[in-house]
């Protein structure tokens, strides 16, 4: 028998949290049967969106004889939650009838429209998103006997909120909360109250080390172990941020994704692989064109179809997102049976073609974040250049202690390292420290000026 967890007798430190992360892939593969049938017949029964929806499609629950059918059901876009929500506010299609009370309320960062809402009942929360989120902290390496500080300030973004509740109640280690805190705030506590996990957006946490460092703190002597970042792509997607992190703190960093509509997607083990929730989410990687499925492996957008969650069930849900691709044949170190989550590219309107290149804004960022010469800070642009061919053009910030004279030699070498990682030449150029935006939370580094 599989054990798991901390043993609440014995004490023991287990190494996996859930069965379902080393479960043979036929098994998985019944499971995951299992429960999109099961998800579909409750829909059908439950939900007057969904039977609506899916009977204008020519779609019943008797066509679902194998996972490949899941085609045959339509995709579910952010747009028709926000539609059904303002004809039956609040929740719209977001709760399903009968279900209820609720003891948390999520909701999207309405960037590419009127947030949406996302209510949990306390089974669905705990029992379901936790879950998904638990298992990203325990792989990460964090235990009871850790001290943990979330960084970020409390609003209904869920993914950082899980991950505070799962360590605070089912590791069982100390959270400290610090929404409100200044940067050095947070440090001077980080320090006091002996934090050893720190988590929060890349971003923020890069931020945080420099904060640090402009005040004479190195931020490897904090005595910080951890780091788990989420909201935004970090090393799973870009290693070169986890690698700038890791120098930074002298920690092991971590990463997890989701959506706040589903659940936690994959997160990271201690080998540095991406591992995916695929007990608890159904995830297709389709051609963003085409909307078939690519061969194993190959990049494409991502469908995410929730197989567990009972209050607001997702089923092909367009997340709007292009990934790296989904290896389902990866054998991992770690022991792990789930398939290996390659990462995101970015969103579907930021991938650039240029020349007949494909260029992803994570790949941009990942070679920015290895040229020691650059700052945290940068932005990156899509245009046209008149001639009805798109370019780009890439903004950045020398480090602190690169003399100015210097600085054209670092756009040279941006330049060069861009050309030889996309074989496209772009636009560089390099504006004084200060100048470009800072993030504290999720940042906004593309924009799509064509």
């Amino acid at each position: 028998m599989l054990m798991t967890g901390v043993s609440q007798t014995t004490g023991v430190d287990y190494k996996y949290w859930s069965p379902a992360e080393v479960m043979p892939r036929s098994e998985l593969k019944k499971l995951q049967l299992a429960r999109l049938t099961e998800q579909v017949n409750y829909l059908w029964e439950k939900s007057p969106f969904y039977r609506e929806k899916w009977g204008q499609n020519g779609f019943n629950p008797g066509k679902l004889k194998t996972l490949d059918d899941i085609r045959c059901l339509p995709f579910l876009k952010k747009e028709e939650i926000r539609i059904s929500q303002e004809i039956d506010p609040p929740y719209g299609m977001m709760r399903m009838p009968g279900r209820g009370p609720f003891i948390r309320i999520g909701m999207t960062s309405g960037t590419t429209g009127e947030p949406v809402l996302i209510p949990f009942t306390e089974e669905d929360y705990f029992g379901v998103f936790c879950e998904g989120a638990v298992r990203s902290v325990w792989a990460a390496g964090i235990r009871n006997h850790d001290i943990v500080h979330v960084a970020f300030g409390f609003t209904p973004f869920m993914g950082l909120a899980a991950s505070y509740d799962s360590c605070e109640h089912l590791v069982g280690s100390l959270v400290i909360p610090g929404g409100t805190w200044s940067s050095m705030m947070r440090l001077r506590m980080i320090k006091k109250l002996g934090v050893t996990v720190l988590m929060g957006t890349p971003t923020y946490i890069l931020h945080l080390a420099k904060v640090a460092q402009d005040n004479g703190i190195d931020p490897s002597t904090l005595g910080v172990k951890i780091i788990c970042t989420g909201g935004e792509p970090g090393g799973m997607s870009i290693p070169n941020t986890g690698m700038r992190l890791e120098q930074a703190w002298g920690a092991k960093a971590f990463d997890f994704c989701g959506t706040q509509e589903t659940n936690y997607i994959a997160w990271m083990c201690e080998e540095g692989t991406g591992h995916l929730n695929e007990d608890l989410v159904y995830c297709e990687v389709l051609d963003p064109e085409t909307d078939e499925p690519v061969k194993p492996g190959e990049s494409g957008k991502l469908v995410v179809t929730d197989l567990v969650g009972k209050t607001h069930p997702c089923i092909r849900f367009e997340t709007g997102d292009i990934v790296g691709g989904i290896d389902e044949g990866f054998s991992c170190g770690c022991g792990r049976t789930l398939s290996k989550f390659k990462g995101f590219k970015g969103r579907v309107g930021d991938i650039i073609k240029i020349r007949g290149v494909c260029v992803s804004v994570a790949g941009i960022e990942n070679v920015l974040r290895g040229i020691k010469e650059c700052s945290d800070n940068y932005e990156y642009m899509a245009l046209n250049n008149g001639t009805g061919m798109d370019k780009i053009k890439v903004r950045i910030e020398p480090q602190q202690n690169v003399d100015a004279a210097l600085w054209d030699n670092v756009r040279k070498k941006v330049a060069e390292e861009l050309q030889l990682s996309f074989m496209v030449n772009m636009d560089v150029e390099v504006v004084p420290p200060g100048t470009l935006p800072v993030y504290e939370l999720k940042a906004k580094r593309f924009h799509d000026l064509r």
